[in-house]
């Protein structure tokens, strides 16, 4: 049997398949998982090698041929990942467990938007298809807010174990504030009001009602920050 789990962070509303899109330090981090079952052999362990193994390498080439297939930009792999999923793959692999790395944001540095995929199998094509089978698992491989990726996977009697971390680096506030044009409080409207609702999940009316501050005052409090509920310059550049 191949199990697998996805959970990615995120702002509240990009977590409706079930993968919990971390998105921002700012967002809670909801804990949903997807499973996935087709036929497995059981496993032993090969210790995680320095350079890529062919195994890492054939997921990472099946993850931006999905995207290519898509129309989405393919992911850039980044050393600093791969070194955190094959760590954890290697933690699974030893424990024979499948679950994910509680320590993900404070493992991956520099994140904007970060999320995870775990499974294992009898090999790495059987685990990539059930991933690209399951609506959780599909939506972090294919999510165009992803830019970069590392891929970490050890092998146990025959049962290949996966972790993909998937990352968007933070941004710098002169960048990550393109777009801002005014303060956006009760009663604002317009395109700016529904790209917050968007990002947020709430309803896109255009309206900042009671609603639309509640949900940002809860964003902003996971920042650590006193909640107002208006939308400034410095809560849009984390929202953007």
């Amino acid at each position: 049997m191949i199990t697998s789990r996805s959970r990615s962070v995120a702002i509240p509303a990009r977590g409706a398949l079930g993968a919990t899109p971390v998105r921002d330090r700012a967002a809670a981090l909801l804990t949903a998982f997807a499973l996935v079952v087709v036929a497995l052999l059981t496993g032993a362990v090969a210790a995680p090698r320095a350079s890529a193994s062919t195994v890492e390498d054939l997921f990472t080439s099946k993850i931006n041929h999905a995207r290519a297939a898509d129309g989405v930009p393919k992911l850039a792999t980044r050393s600093h990942l791969v070194s955190v999923a094959r760590s954890w793959a290697s933690t699974m692999a030893s424990q024979t467990r499948l679950y994910h790395n509680p320590e993900l944001t404070s493992d991956v540095d520099n994140w904007r938007w970060v999320g995870e995929n775990v499974g294992y199998g009898p090999d790495a094509l059987t685990v990539h298809v059930a991933f690209m089978n399951s609506p959780a698992h599909k939506a972090n491989i294919l999510d165009r807010d992803y830019t970069e990726v590392g891929v970490g996977s050890v092998v146990r009697n025959g049962r290949v174990w996966v972790a993909e971390v998937f990352r968007r680096p933070m941004r710098t506030s002169s960048v990550s504030t393109v777009g801002y044009t005014h303060r956006l409080d009760i009663g604002s409207t317009g395109a700016a009001v529904k790209r917050v609702q968007a990002r947020l999940g709430v309803n896109t009316t255009g309206y900042y009602g009671t609603y639309t501050k509640g949900a940002v005052s809860r964003f902003q409090k996971s920042l650590g920050w006193q909640g107002r509920g208006i939308v400034g310059r410095r809560t849009w550049g984390r929202l953007f």
